[in-house]
């Protein structure tokens, strides 16, 4: 009889643990966020900025990592003309303001993934000096946090950059009237070999490695 009763305390305690463990899954599930599964809308940008919106191109951009509102404002200019593009500003015509939301929300909360370069370190010295007198304010650096909204440039394709401030400075594109007015400035005053040494800065950014994390 005792063994029998011994059995039966061993089972009903078993059964609280299995009843506590399967609340507290059950609360865990409710507390963690469901895993981001990419839609169809979002695939349909997979073949050109790549997975999870890291390109694999110098000529194209990454997309990961960028703010929102940045990048639903780049969508918007994109649309109405404000910036120059030469598939996007067509694409994005198939897209309705949700759909867009929706893109803004998925990328902005993607890893940004760092790709290697080919720079010259004296340039990306004076690159560094230039950043700041004309760029930081509202692209941060190391020391300095971002304005809301503007994108960290560190580590970004030095060639899709070097376009797209080259439409700034001749007006192709217009979306951003205050660093269209630094560019103009910074290259007013230190050449086209002052670009330059911005975009080699930017392209100096290196991976974590390993042995650093």
């Amino acid at each position: 009889m005792l063994r029998r009763l011994g059995h039966i305390t061993t089972q009903l305690i078993a059964l609280m643990f299995f009843s506590a463990s399967m609340l507290m899954a059950e609360d865990e599930a409710q507390q963690s966020p469901p895993p981001v599964v990419p839609s169809l809308i979002v695939q349909t940008c997979t073949a050109c900025h790549g997975p999870a919106g890291n390109s694999l191109s110098s000529a194209i951009p990454s997309i990961a990592g960028l703010p929102r509102d940045y990048l639903r404002g780049v969508m918007h200019d994109y649309r109405h003309g404000g910036r120059f593009s030469t598939v996007m500003g067509r694409l994005v015509q198939g897209y309705d303001d949700e759909q867009m939301d929706l893109l803004a929300d998925y990328y902005s909360q993607q890893p940004f993934k760092l790709h290697k370069q080919r720079v010259d370190w004296d340039q990306a010295f004076k690159g560094k000096q230039l950043h700041r007198l004309y760029c930081r304010q509202c692209h941060g650096d190391l020391r300095r946090a971002p304005e809301p909204g503007s994108p960290v440039l560190n580590g970004r394709w030095m060639d899709y950059l070097r376009w797209t401030l080259q439409d700034y400075l001749l007006g192709v594109s217009q979306a951003d009237e205050e660093m269209s007015g630094a560019l103009t400035r910074l290259v007013r005053r230190h050449g086209e070999q002052g670009l330059e040494a911005l975009l080699h800065y930017y392209g100096s950014a290196r991976p974590k490695s390993k042995s650093s994390e």
